[in-house]
């Protein structure tokens, strides 16, 4: 995407070589990907194949038991009807990137399926963010606890972890605790000593480099989070505790144990002086129910946990406004642009015009790629595409007379680097990159 502001060329010029902290990242592992049709639909660009045809044919185009040949014509008719969303731009970005193909075809996809790149390997793999600048990750990979205890697992080059917390708050029955006590050698007989074990794991990921919370409930419940009494949050433990067989049903209005352990957790997180990022407003995925993941029904969790700084995903789309409202009224929430590039490319530019005007720029932070360890060629599409949506947002700006280059040029710098980097404290250098 292009602006036909006069001054595109020369920003984009400068931003296309500004170094990138990639906010949100899901890499346990490079993981390389055998089949050429798995290689096109996997990830998000699925869930849009998905949505243009059916369940069924869906299966089909990643059914590695049935020949390239058997799947083409399905995977083709989704792909037409997809090919200018942001997902299927993203994708038809990456393949020419990796393959030089312009356009899919029977012949070049049974080319490309030779051509599959591996992943797998270090070198190969981290091509694809050196070529894009991003000089540092933050990982949701979520790693098995054990191994983060014994120190047997650890980031990949340029990722910083995020601890994930639905697992911990998340708890319906006793085996959802038992992994947590397993790796601490510890046996939990009350929400005391589970809150005890769930802050020492949380100090243990902060020693081994973690410098976040990451919250995606908004998966599999509202996220907003009631405030319940410690004796009703208590009474769903202790029934848990006391009968292995029990499993705790699920409200998804009123969740008292989530409920408790969410705001115990950001008591935690206010003491450990370690930011929140909250997953809010679209979802992977199909069929799923997105008001329940509007940010704001996190407002009375901005207003009690003052001293937490949120860090709101997806700039919640496509709720923009709320999320825009709450960022202005609240010191304590931030904006996260991650995976909205590619949701919805004309959102984002639109968004950060509006943002700009509306809050302070300080408060932004302009790029996530949301990808796996397969994926390395779509967090580099990923990031072209923003750029472009940051440069053609600002370039507008300057085009009205609201902005000058230089302001313009200092905005792109602080939202792809130097917010998330103080946001983060991650201590990264800009001359080093420079």
């Amino acid at each position: 995407m292009i602006s036909k502001a006069d001054c595109f060329e020369e920003l984009k010029s400068y931003i296309d070589i500004l170094p990138v902290i990639d906010c949100h990242d899901h890499t346990l592992e490079r993981i390389k990907t055998e089949d050429i049709m798995t290689f096109l639909a996997e990830g998000y660009f699925g869930s849009d194949l998905n949505s243009a045809s059916n369940d069924r044919e869906a299966a089909i185009m990643i059914d590695t038991n049935l020949s390239l040949e058997e799947r083409w014509p399905v995977f083709e008719s989704a792909y037409t009807r997809t090919r200018y969303t942001g997902y299927g731009i993203m994708v038809r970005r990456s393949i020419n990137k990796v393959f030089g193909v312009d356009s899919l075809t029977l012949d070049t996809v049974r080319e490309m399926q030779k051509k599959i790149p591996d992943f797998s390997d270090p070198d190969v793999y981290e091509r694809f963010f050196s070529d894009a600048h991003i000089v540092a990750r933050i990982a949701d990979s979520n790693p098995p606890v054990e191994e983060l205890v014994t120190g047997t697992v650890v980031p990949l080059p340029g990722q910083k972890w995020a601890i994930s917390l639905p697992g911990y708050h998340a708890i319906r029955n006793r085996s959802d605790i038992e992994t947590f006590e397993k790796a601490l050698n510890r046996t939990v007989t009350s929400l005391d000593e589970y809150l005890g074990l769930c802050r020492g794991l949380f100090e243990e990921w902060k020693r081994k480099g973690a410098v976040c919370f990451k919250d995606q409930s908004a998966y599999k419940r509202r996220i907003d989070y009631k405030n319940p009494t410690r004796h009703e949050a208590e009474a769903v433990l202790n029934r848990i505790l006391g009968n292995p067989r029990y499993y705790a049903e699920y409200d998804p209005d009123h969740n008292p144990l989530s409920d408790y352990l969410m705001h115990s957790f950001l008591r935690m997180a206010r003491d450990l002086k370690l930011p929140v990022q909250i997953h809010t407003g679209h979802m992977a995925g199909i069929r799923n129910d997105v008001d329940k993941a509007n940010v704001k029904g996190l407002r009375s969790v901005f207003e009690i946990h003052r001293e937490v700084q949120f860090d709101i995903f997806h700039a919640n789309w496509p709720y923009s406004q709320d999320l825009l409202f709450l960022t202005k009224n609240y010191p304590n929430v931030a904006i996260d642009l991650c995976w909205t590039h590619v949701i919805d490319p004309i959102y984002s530019r639109d968004f950060l015009m509006q943002a700009v005007s509306a809050v302070p720029h300080s408060k932004i932070h302009g790029f996530g790629s949301d990808v796996e360890g397969s994926q390395p060629h779509l967090a580099w599409a990923h990031c072209e595409m923003a750029k472009e949506n940051i440069c053609c947002a600002l370039s507008e700006l300057v085009e009205i007379e609201y902005l000058n280059m230089d302001e313009a040029g200092e905005l792109a710098a602080d939202w792809l680097f130097h917010n998330p980097n103080r946001f983060y404290d991650l201590g990264l250098t800009y001359k080093e990159y420079r």
